[in-house]
């Protein structure tokens, strides 16, 4: 192999590289625009490691308003009933089951269009520790009828992978 060729074939490994390193996580991303978020979407999968409690399909709710609203919840179908028919008298395990496999949060959302992200601006939370915080989310896949995003910040620690439909 002569220089010029092992110039090449470096200059094309780097470009790979780069190309491959494109956003933080170096995840594909996907081009997204406000008006393809616009509507409501319901939970297909989530894939999030640290879950004790995993949501399934149905068990979640997005809507994005056309005014740049937004409301999400994710409501395990698996969460135990309270005993006491009462969420005031719940028992530790079952407030614990509560908190673990349901979340839910509104606000407003912004659309970076060049990043392939688009970002929640919660007002308040279930999790009280994102109450007035800004959660960005990459978009890896977006088709009329199917949103794939990642949080790389998920409320229960590590990465999260969520799968949405367009509700029908």
């Amino acid at each position: 192999m002569n220089r010029r060729d092992m110039l090449a074939m470096s200059a094309a490994t780097g470009l790979g590289l780069a190309l491959l390193a494109d956003g933080a996580t170096g995840q594909p991303k996907a081009k997204v625009e406000k008006n393809q978020l616009v509507g409501d979407w319901v939970l297909v999968s989530v894939n999030a490691p640290n879950a004790a409690i995993q949501n399934g399909p149905n068990d979640g709710l997005l809507m994005f308003g056309p005014n740049g609203r937004f409301s999400f919840a994710l409501l395990s179908a698996t969460v135990p009933k309270f005993a006491s028919g009462n969420r005031n008298t719940g028992t530790a395990d079952e407030n614990k089951a509560a908190v673990q496999g349901n979340i839910a949060y509104f606000g407003s959302y912004s659309v970076n269009e060049a990043d392939g992200t688009f970002t929640f601006h919660i007002e308040r939370c279930s999790y009280p520790n994102w109450n007035g915080t800004d959660q960005r989310r990459l978009v890896t896949s977006l088709t009329a009828e199917e949103l794939k995003y990642t949080n790389p910040s998920a409320s229960i620690g590590g990465t999260a992978e969520l799968v949405w439909k367009r509700a029908k």
